[in-house]
């Protein structure tokens, strides 16, 4: 995925507006702000947004276990230690997925339950269609550790392997950071559980990506292919295990999926799965110089002209929100709160949807937003001056008249970066 097409797909995927359409799937709203040419390079790519997919739970497994079939383990395990620094981090899911394909058994649909069809072998999912795109754009930012992923997201990587023109070698420094890794996991304190091994990872700051998901994800994928494990929980690589299995948890306080919810310090590493999938990659002698990560400029979002109107927050102020790159709303300044705590003033939506920021020629007659229940809404808001995407537009503005008479009551407290989120429940933002 370059950076180009990544970027793209990160204004469609990373916005949060989303919505079901008229068929009930859930899809992702495309920016208005996009070209006709944005579409093209995302269909070229082989990525073009909400691609649903129609495989069915007979049909993925089938096409799983061929592709798994087709993976050299030995040259997946070299992609896999890349990707900890100088490649993509989507290499990391194609070892993953070739273990699950390879241990998958061939078997019919087996629902969790009457209420949940969820196979309780392999996890497909018959009520929501993955969106390959969507999942294409998550490997690429935070790997992925295959924990609750079916066949069909399993599927999607090994065909995006298989259909690249050559694969990532490990370099010295990626080698450097995987023994490191390995020492890492080797040397922590008896009883060591996920959590203390995943903030001691992102301690180290071993990994590209050193966000906590990334750490997890990393974690949770040494346990699926077998590199740590618990005896009597082991991962794909030592034997199969079917959905159900790998969904338990010690405890409901534990997120992590089997093996590594139930794997310790104590249970040490597994060095035979290491030898078999790892096994050419030495430790150099030496720390080699990390490479220099290259300067990488991505598609961003269009700028919108012009600037906030200085000042401190009063009444009478109108503030345009941004909802996503293509859509602007406003809301209204009553009071500024004076009794000594941070600067809030109490808002209200204003019935507008604009493509900018509002003008005031737009606020013109410009009334309420009430929520979608019909209830009048006000809220004390902190950050209106220092937020990004929120914008004064206006001064001194009279407020428009209400058949409601506001409930000072219910009156929340809430903060600027919030509206945008809190706006759909006064507005149907899925057009």
């Amino acid at each position: 995925m370059t950076p180009e097409i990544r970027g793209l797909l990160e204004r469609i995927y990373l916005s949060g507006t989303t919505y079901f359409d008229a068929d009930g799937r859930y899809l992702h709203k495309v920016p208005a702000t996009f070209s006709a040419q944005d579409l093209r390079d995302l269909d070229a790519a082989g990525l073009p947004p909400n691609a649903l997919s129609a495989m069915g739970h007979d049909e993925a497994v089938t096409r799983l276990r061929e592709l798994a079939a087709r993976i050299d383990l030995r040259q997946a395990g070299g992609a896999f230690v890349a990707s900890l620094t100088s490649a993509d981090l989507s290499w990391q899911s194609v070892l993953p997925a070739a273990c699950l394909g390879l241990a998958m058994p061939a078997h019919a649909f087996e629902p969790m339950s009457e209420k949940n069809p969820t196979c309780r072998v392999c996890f497909h999912d018959a009520r929501m269609p993955l969106d390959l795109t969507q999942r294409a754009l998550y490997r690429s930012i935070q790997g992925t550790g295959w924990g609750n992923y079916g066949p069909v997201e399993a599927v999607a990587a090994l065909e995006f392997a298989l259909a690249a023109a050559s694969w990532p070698q490990p370099g010295e420094y990626d080698a450097w950071t995987w023994h490191s890794l390995l020492e890492l996991l080797g040397q922590l304190p008896p009883g060591t559980r996920y959590s203390a091994a995943r903030k001691a990872l992102k301690d180290a700051k071993l990994l590209s990506a050193n966000t906590v998901y990334r750490c997890e994800s990393t974690l949770e994928a040494l346990s699926f292919i077998s590199v740590i494990e618990h005896a009597e929980h082991p991962g794909l690589l030592t034997g199969w295990t079917r959905a159900v299995e790998r969904d338990q948890r010690p405890n409901v306080r534990v997120e992590v999926p089997a093996p590594l919810a139930w794997w310790s310090a104590d249970d040490g590493i597994n060095t035979a799965a290491v030898e078999r999938l790892f096994g050419g990659i030495g430790k150099p002698a030496v720390k080699p110089a990390a490479p220099v990560a290259a300067k990488v400029k991505r598609a961003a979002a269009p700028r919108v002209a012009g600037r906030s109107l200085p000042g401190p927050v009063a009444a009478g102020d109108v503030y345009a929100v941004r909802l996503r790159e293509d859509l602007w709303t406003a809301i209204y300044c009553h009071a500024v709160a004076d009794d000594g705590g941070p600067e809030r003033g109490l808002i209200e939506y204003l019935d507008l949807l604009t493509p900018e920021p509002a003008t005031p020629e737009q606020l013109q007659g410009a009334g309420y937003r009430d929520r979608r229940n019909g209830k009048r809404w006000q809220a004390w808001c902190t950050g209106l001056a220092k937020t990004t995407g929120v914008r004064r537009v206006a001064q001194g503005v009279a407020a428009p008249a209400h058949a409601q008479k506001a409930d000072d009551e219910v009156r929340l407290r809430a903060g600027a970066s919030g509206l945008r989120s809190g706006a759909d429940l006064h507005f149907d933002l899925s057009r």
